[in-house]
């Protein structure tokens, strides 16, 4: 099983400019509930309670042997419970917690390559640590098509979109985001890729807020990137964001902003939400906008066998 996974990404492991790969990605690798990446010198092994139906031994014997044959000093695991919304006390400390479940614990931040670049992740700070890979190929795309473009990063995060479109040329990136520790980490990811972050900008805002705002100033995008969660809270406020309720009118809101020739790439990590959703949702934001589809980009190789994790698609608007 472990070689047979290796075996298929053995591409991607074998290249220099990347040491950031879902090396097992699930039932498509045959373990259903199951995800490990390799990040650096580390692995990240995801359990997701609510399909796994190994045991945490047989888990671990696994992370062992992936952890042996990739030469990673440290294993962290993570564990997606059922209701994300009510997580264990016991969850959130395993999540923070330094020693790792095997191997030796590593710094609280540490880089990783991909396509060239360095990009910081946390290994043992929640949930996520701060890269989404699956967003590896469509990372490398916003790269190429940036140069010259003034780019809106929308839910930014730690701004891994917007750190290559300002290592592609753009003129500008503006990342916008609610939190304000996110956007100190883009900054950071800025900073280890040598790239002065004094021409860019950071928004710490709500995207609904952040359109009208934008709109009312005046300002105006060649490339936007959407890239929204599933489900969102403003903190002190009782606004909610809900991918399924809101996808329509976050797009409208985008189009507003787009200069014409202008670029959307838009992406769902949501099964509940299609494709042809997606581009329903781009051809119906601004009817009097003729908007061409072109490009559908698929999953990297590391995450093939599961198309409905993630969507994406790219649409220029006149």
């Amino acid at each position: 099983m472990v070689d047979r996974a290796l075996a298929t990404r053995s591409t991607l492991l074998g290249d220099a400019g990347l040491d950031a790969v879902r090396v097992f990605n699930g039932s498509s690798d045959g373990i259903d509930g199951l995800a490990i990446e390799k990040l650096g010198e580390v692995c990240i092994v995801q359990l997701h309670e609510e399909k796994l139906t190994w045991d945490e031994g047989r888990v671990r014997s696994l992370a062992e042997a992936f952890h042996s044959r990739l030469g990673t000093r440290a294993v962290y695991r993570k564990v997606f419970v059922r209701d994300r919304g009510h997580v264990p006390e016991h969850v959130s400390t395993l999540h923070r917690d330094r020693q790792p479940w095997i191997g030796e614990p590593v710094d609280e931040e540490i880089p990783v390559r991909e396509n060239g670049l360095r990009l910081m992740i946390r290994p043992y700070d929640g949930f996520s640590v701060g890269l989404f890979l699956e967003h590896r190929d469509n990372r490398r795309r916003v790269r190429e098509l940036a140069a010259g473009r003034r780019v809106l990063n929308l839910f930014s995060y730690t701004g891994g979109f917007s750190v290559v479109a300002a290592a592609g040329g753009a003129v500008s990136a503006a990342s916008v985001d609610l939190s304000r520790r996110c956007l100190e980490w883009s900054k950071r990811n800025f900073a280890a890729n040598r790239i002065d972050a004094g021409g860019h900008r950071f928004f710490r805002s709500e995207a609904f807020d952040f359109h009208r705002r934008a709109r009312r100033q005046g300002h105006r995008y060649d490339l936007i990137i959407l890239d929204p969660p599933t489900f969102s809270r403003v903190p002190h406020a009782k606004k909610v964001f809900r991918l399924a309720v809101d996808l329509e009118p976050l797009v409208a809101g985008a189009v507003d902003l787009l200069e014409p020739g202008g670029i959307i790439l838009l992406a769902a990590n949501d099964r509940e939400i299609p494709l042809a959703r997606l581009e329903e949702s781009l051809h119906k934001a601004r009817p009097e906008r003729r908007c061409a589809i072109v490009e559908r980009p698929a999953l990297p190789v590391d995450f093939a066998g599961d198309p409905d994790y993630s969507k994406t698609v790219i649409a220029r608007f006149e």
